[in-house]
């Protein structure tokens, strides 16, 4: 089966690596670099590895693989009857297409937009860690699991680092986990600006509705806009992202979506873990062994600077805190998810627990 995947993020390396050994496999890819660690950028901008270390697979290990990988390639049309996709460097049919087109970096739209960076490629990665070293600072917008990685990091080798967030909140969640989150990154030295309404950036500074904040280097990064693009261009149904059912289908037959730009009755996931584990349920299913993936189960693992924590299962409103490091929460009377506090051990005997209970 002639297996053609546009993408090759973590979703789009997973699936080549799950399917080789069965399949004839071709990745078309945007960028001219093969797949690198995007959750490794942050530790790359403060200068804690090497750019080498982000990239696991070198050129050859493809070639040895027998995955054809098509770098520099952009994918503009599927031809969905005739089952082809057309690049700028010639058109590929497939048995199978899957869709790994992954997500921008969601902007936002004031006097002084042009003054802001995105951190989403290695390219991003580069231009934001010239200028950080430069200047010794940054101000992130957005208090997301990814502005907070990188504040941790950078605060953790000395830079000085400004968050500002339109909520009460940290990675929206409530007010007990904000403030604890809050508190440890304080410690580093990182500075927070909760509550705030940006109204425009200056060259020297962000204004917000309550203070003028000084920052030579600011980032945006407000949350992703899943890339869906081709695929409302070619036809399949969107909405945020691309619309699939548990087995990742997509309206068109023999059409997938996986990661970022796949969306599930309004559920986009957003981490590159849930992107691989995307891929291994489509593995499946392209093997002949049914799989489903559950889009309310969440699993997600973070580390900022020294301080990890780990989102597991389903959230409610209604939570409680089990110790000083776990809160629970709860539906029906039982618990259903939790939020682990710097035990990465107990966060996976919980994650065993809560999948064993589905």
């Amino acid at each position: 089966m002639r297996v053609v995947i546009i993408g090759n993020g973590p979703g789009g390396i997973e699936l080549a690596k799950q399917l080789f050994k069965d399949h004839e496999v071709t990745i078309v890819e945007k960028e001219n670099v093969p797949y690198y660690t995007k959750p490794m950028l942050s530790h790359y901008i403060a200068g804690l590895t090497k750019e080498e270390n982000l990239f696991p697979y070198s050129l050859e290990w493809y070639k040895e693989k027998g995955i054809n990988l098509l770098l520099g390639t952009e994918a503009r049309r599927i031809n969905i009857e005739r089952k082809t996709v057309d690049t700028n460097k010639g058109t590929f049919a497939y048995d199978a297409l899957v869709l790994a087109t992954g997500a921008k970096p969601r902007k936002v739209h004031i006097p002084g937009e042009e003054n802001m960076l995105t951190l989403r490629t290695l390219d991003d990665a580069k231009k934001l860690k010239e200028k950080v070293e430069k200047e010794g600072e940054l101000l992130i917008i957005g208090g997301g699991f990814i502005g907070l990685e990188l504040a941790g990091n950078l605060s953790k080798r000395g830079y000085k680092v400004k968050v500002v967030e339109k909520t009460p909140f940290l990675m929206g969640m409530d007010k007990d986990l904000t403030a604890k989150i809050k508190e440890k990154l304080e410690e580093y030295g990182v500075e927070f600006f909760l509550s705030r309404n940006i109204e425009k950036i200056e060259n020297d500074a962000v204004v917000t509705d309550k203070e003028k904040i000084p920052s030579k280097v600011v980032l945006c990064s407000i949350g992703i806009v899943p890339e869906v693009t081709l695929a409302k261009e070619s036809g399949l149904s969107t909405n945020k992202g691309i619309l699939v059912d548990k087995t990742f289908k997509t309206s068109v037959s023999d059409i997938y979506a996986i990661g970022d730009c796949a969306e599930f009755r309004g559920i986009v996931c957003g981490t590159a873990k849930a992107a691989m584990m995307h891929a291994k349920v489509l593995a499946n299913n392209l093997k002949g062994l049914p799989d489903e993936y559950d889009f309310y189960f969440r699993s997600s693992y973070f580390k900022f600077g020294d301080f990890p924590i780990a989102m597991v299962g389903t959230f409610t409103k209604d939570g409680k805190w089990l110790d000083n490091e776990t809160k629970a929460f709860y539906k029906d009377g039982r618990i259903v998810g939790v939020v682990v506090l710097e035990d990465m051990k107990k966060a996976r005997e919980w994650e065993e627990k809560l999948r064993d209970s589905l």
